[in-house]
């Protein structure tokens, strides 16, 4: 079998689910959807997923909003890593937060062993 050219049978009850907005026809509609459950598998990466189905990267990312699929991630590692950086800012800046106010407070109140 000629991988390029793989041939699958889809049962004829999804058809009419088939051929989304802005979307010419069933095999564009199925590539968008393998690449958006691959990338939301973290199969693919961004980039990759939008270029397997044809698409640009931005229109990639349209159609992800369209799906209300988030396609950029936010983990608690990043966000460690803004709270850092926003600390060291307001540092430089002779500022500080309500937040580290508090905490700072708090600590001050903790007796150390």
């Amino acid at each position: 079998m000629d991988d390029s050219n793989a041939k699958v049978l889809i049962n004829p009850e999804f058809l009419p689910f088939l051929k989304g907005k802005n979307v010419s026809s069933v095999d564009e509609d199925v590539n968008i959807s393998l690449a958006m459950y691959l990338f939301t598998a973290r199969e693919l990466t961004l980039a990759r997923a939008a270029e397997l189905c044809g698409k640009s990267l931005l229109d990639f990312v349209d159609i992800l909003i369209d799906h209300n699929i988030h396609w950029a991630e936010y983990t608690e590692e990043h966000k460690k890593q803004d709270d850092e950086t926003i600390k060291f800012i307001l540092k430089e800046d002779g500022k500080q937060d309500a937040e580290t106010i508090r905490a700072s407070r708090y600590f001050k109140t903790c007796k150390t062993k």
